[in-house]
């Protein structure tokens, strides 16, 4: 590449920022400079000179990409006028119960762990309006195998209020079950007693009547935090009374639709699916729902996502499954919104007033007391601008319920602030002036000051 070959000849910037030293009047400082900035030297060096110039023809007006997110309100699975099939599952998983939040204010903390539970509390409640038989975990109800008791104890008593058949919680690899003496899951069944709450931490099929609909669930849970075969292969030998419906329930990769190159997370395949021979499987462990809103048939399983986000990194709405079964296996479904709180990263470049206040006006538009806030913010404000930016962000801070804030904004030179910083006839001083005074090239001054500054 041309800065590439420049950058061999001239070895490194320090050399560059020597020949500018050793200038002997500031009308040839500028040619230099001039010649310098052309040539893409400081460009290969230093960074991409486009992203200095302050070129009010190129329209670069705060470039907001916002986390997307389906809408916050879907149709309740109540308020359908299609007939209700025979059985109706709403159907979670990777609920994390446990997660510290240690890097958030104490404030913040409680109110993302407060969530989860409520997050849960919503599943029950939207499980109840809608009649559900059944509500499924399939796996990572818990974050580690080493929650606490009030945890645990806090979520069953959460999931005691379904009012349906039962709720049917899976050994994910997060919560596995490593046999009978895993205290989890103790713990879990000891709260759960007298309850329709069931744990179910061994590979077997159980076996349940839901309005006269004979239903086959077949649980395949984890037996450890990782695993190179899936815990499914059983089904498949398993007898399939023709009058039942039969569901998986399992926690891993389904490959193609997850990541795991090495091989690590029970990782399942379609073929291996359809050959245990279910009407459907309902599935947990990433955290992107699938089938996409939209399919229509009957999907050869369900991923429900998570039920309410953890991280920047959450691009979605927490959600969860409301399906609903007829006695041969066909199937309507539709996503629930679980979650309250959002997580939204917002990407700008700011380089004139009209874009903070862009800015602002797609910050106004969240609601602030339920977002964190992920401000990334570049560009070039003069000092003036500059406090505006630090004003709006403060006036976030009060609102929203948290904000964390990253960026690289350099300050536009003016003449006074070059005063401020070098006395006039010195060739510092001289040289960034002329060069702030070319309009046509806005960005070889700050290329100069960065040098100037390496020099002292």
């Amino acid at each position: 590449m041309h800065g590439e070959s420049l950058t061999g000849r001239f070895n490194s910037a320090t050399i560059s920022c020597q020949v500018l030293s050793m200038l002997g009047s500031c009308d040839f400082a500028v040619a230099v400079t001039r010649a310098i900035c052309s040539a893409g030297i400081i460009s290969a060096i230093v960074g991409e000179r486009g992203s200095h110039d302050r070129d009010r023809s190129v329209s670069r007006r705060c470039v907001a990409t916002p986390n997307s997110f389906p809408p916050l309100s879907y149709p309740t699975p109540a308020s359908s006028d299609s007939p209700i099939m025979a059985v109706k599952i709403l159907h979670t998983a990777d609920n994390h119960i446990g997660l510290s939040f240690r890097h958030y204010p104490d404030a913040v903390r409680d109110r993302l762990i407060g969530e989860r539970f409520a997050a849960l509390q919503r599943i029950v409640e939207i499980a109840n309006q809608g009649s559900a038989h059944f509500i499924t975990v399939a796996g990572d109800l818990f974050v580690r195998v080493t929650v606490g008791a009030a945890d645990i104890k806090g979520t069953v008593d959460i999931l005691k209020g379904f009012e349906g058949e039962g709720v049917l919680v899976l050994a994910g690899n997060h919560d596995y079950c490593e046999g009978p003496d895993s205290k989890l899951w103790k713990t879990f069944r000891k709260a759960a007693e007298g309850s329709n709450v069931m744990a179910l931490t061994e590979p077997r099929a159980h076996d349940f009547n839901a309005d006269e609909v004979p239903v086959r669930f077949y649980a395949c849970p984890c037996p450890s935090k990782h695993g190179a075969e899936p815990g499914t292969g059983w089904v498949a030998e398993e007898a399939k009374p023709a009058d039942m419906l039969h569901l998986g329930l399992a926690h891993g990769n389904v490959e193609g639709l997850g990541l795991d190159a090495d091989n690590r997370y029970f990782n399942m395949t379609e073929a291996d699916l359809r050959a245990s021979a279910l009407h459907s499987w309902l599935l947990g462990h990433i955290h992107v729902p699938a089938p996409e809103i939209g399919i229509t048939g009957r999907p050869l399983y369900f991923m429900p996502g998570i039920h309410t986000p953890d991280s920047v990194k959450s691009t979605r709405a927490g959600q969860a499954w409301w399906i609903e079964f007829d006695a041969q296996g066909d199937c309507r479904f539709e996503p629930v919104v679980t979650s309250e709180i959002r997580f939204v990263r917002i990407a700008a470049t700011l380089e004139h007033t009209s874009d903070i206040e862009a800015l602002a006006r797609r910050c106004s538009g969240l609601d602030a007391s339920a977002t964190l806030l992920d401000l990334q913010l570049s560009g070039r404000l003069k000092s003036d601008e500059l406090q505006q930016l630090n004003d709006m962000v403060s006036e976030l801070r009060d609102r929203f319920l948290h904000i964390a804030l990253e960026h690289d904004i350099a300050e536009v030179l003016e003449p006074a602030a070059i005063a401020s910083r070098f006395p006039a006839g010195t060739l510092p001083g001289d040289l960034l002036t002329a060069l702030v005074a070319d309009e046509e090239h806005p960005g070889d001054a700050h290329l100069a000051l960065e040098i100037i500054e390496s020099l002292s």
